[in-house]
């Protein structure tokens, strides 16, 4: 079934639209929804723009030394995270190599509980909390090696297979180069048993404080899917409309017996050293005018502007609301922590 359409204003003034000036709460996006519908367009953003505080909260207390062992966020990552497990439906997996605050974001998990896991005392706030909710996204356990968990991505798709079942696994690896070097055994299992798995991997280029980037793949690693005769596609990373409608295909088709795909999501992140830096922050800065281009964020809304779903209003109560729904996380985490 289609998803509803919304009834267009005649009116193209900027607001025209009173449900822009609504702060979306939505965060899970339905098999069947489509990229033309607005609250489809407004969600995606959201879930994105609160990835982005999230991990910018995060980095904030790494930099105090004020959460221990955490690893940190790379910024500019948001539209694969999110656009890659948006869509996954409730018995679906998600696995990934390092933590991915996206998925929380995805998951509706609280936030009180998200801080609790940071600061080390999860256990003792969900025997506090019995009646939390487990996250509605199921993410595969890490491991300490990127063979290893597309391993077990590929022993959780057959055993989706062998029960008959209909879930879907995605595997999402940040260095895709280097992934694919260890990914011989679950693709070769993947293709021949014509599991449900969802490959993805990011080919990117990431900033640095003297204003240069590291080197990137100019290999397009959708090739390496040839090998083991299974599709191979390559999407713009930063662009999470793109993102979300390929990996759907690729969910949809996987679902369907078809098997496996490889994604290639080519992307631009920044690490968190950089953004101490005078530089991330002049606006004449290479490094600032690269970071503005390749933002998701800004991406995303040039996209929503251009067909007037876009209003700074809407943004701002976005931002507003969840900032301080942020800031009564950690204050609780904080104080939890100290009386431990």
């Amino acid at each position: 079934m289609a998803a509803p359409k919304t009834n267009r204003p005649n009116s193209k003034g900027p607001s025209s639209n009173p449900a822009i000036d609504t702060a979306s709460t939505k965060s899970s996006l339905a098999s069947d929804a489509s990229p033309s519908n607005p609250d489809v367009l407004r969600t995606l953003y959201s879930v994105m723009l609160k990835t982005c505080l999230l991990e910018e909260q995060v980095l904030t207390l790494l930099r105090a030394g004020r959460i221990p062992g955490v690893p940190v966020p790379i910024l500019g990552g948001e539209a694969t995270e999110v656009g890659v497990c948006i869509g996954l439906q409730p018995d679906d997996s998600f696995a990934t190599t390092q933590l991915k605050l996206a998925t929380h974001v995805v998951s509706d998990t609280p936030l009180k509980r998200v801080f609790a896991h940071l600061f080390n005392f999860e256990k003792q706030y969900l025997a506090a909390h019995p009646s939390t909710q487990a996250p509605a996204l199921r993410v595969v356990p890490q491991t300490a090696t990127i063979a290893g968990q597309f391993n077990i991505a590929a022993g959780v798709a057959l055993a989706a297979r062998q029960l008959e079942k209909s879930n879907v696994v995605v595997a999402l690896a940040d260095d895709g180069l280097a992934a694919l070097g260890f990914w011989h055994e679950s693709a070769s299992i993947s293709a021949s048993q014509r599991l449900p798995l969802v490959f993805v991997v990011e080919n990117c280029d990431q900033s640095h404080r003297n204003e240069t980037n590291a080197v990137q793949s100019n290999d397009d690693l959708r090739d390496r899917a040839e090998a083991y005769g299974i599709p191979g596609i390559t999407v713009d990373g930063n662009d999470i409309v793109a993102v979300w409608r390929v990996t759907q295909e690729s969910i949809h088709r996987a679902r369907s017996g078809a098997g496996p795909t490889l994604i290639e999501c080519r992307t631009w992140r920044w690490h968190a050293e950089a953004d101490g830096d005078s530089a991330a922050r002049d606006s004449k800065s290479k490094l600032f005018k690269a970071r503005t281009e390749h933002d998701p964020l800004h991406h995303m809304e040039h996209y929503m502007k251009k067909r007037t779903l876009w209003k700074q209003s809407w943004k701002d109560n976005l931002v507003r609301e969840y900032a301080a729904a942020l800031a009564d996380a950690v204050k609780f985490a904080e104080q939890s922590s100290r009386s431990r």
